[in-house]
């Protein structure tokens, strides 16, 4: 491992979506994108869905990831979703249905736990279908 690496293992909660030497790593959290690189300092943050981008043997990864936890512990990186998907694996129409689903549950909402779940589901949707159609530019 040289000094611009870090151990990085990111897991989805049906396999392992990457497990080796990371160079960088983006993802979201509840505190906005979070960059991290080697030497960073020790954190643990909600990850929320969205685009997951790493950086190994200088190739650039992309992962669409709902939920989960980022934990950096002494020059280790871990990444813990429930679900992760490639964007060549996003089936574009079934994100769009699921974004509709997604709005018209918004408005029937009643209280504030539905909500933020229908939040979280809308999220993941539109992240998908970003994903979807970036997948011809990489």
């Amino acid at each position: 491992m040289s000094s611009k690496t870090f151990k990085l293992q990111i897991m989805a909660s049906d396999h392992m979506v990457f497990d080796g030497e990371g160079e960088s790593l983006s993802l979201p959290t509840t505190e906005g994108s979070v960059g991290i690189l080697a030497g960073h300092s020790n954190v643990i943050m909600a990850v929320v869905p969205g685009l997951l981008e790493y950086t190994a043997d200088g190739i650039r990864h992309q992962e669409v990831v709902s939920d989960g936890l980022l934990k950096v512990e002494n020059g280790e990186v871990m990444v813990l979703v429930d679900t992760s998907e490639k964007p060549e694996e996003i089936d574009e129409a079934r994100a769009r249905r699921a974004e509709e689903k997604a709005r018209r549950d918004l408005k029937r909402t009643n209280s504030n736990r539905d909500h933020a779940m229908v939040e979280a589901e809308l999220s993941r949707a539109l992240s998908r279908i970003k994903a979807s159609k970036s997948k011809h530019k990489l």
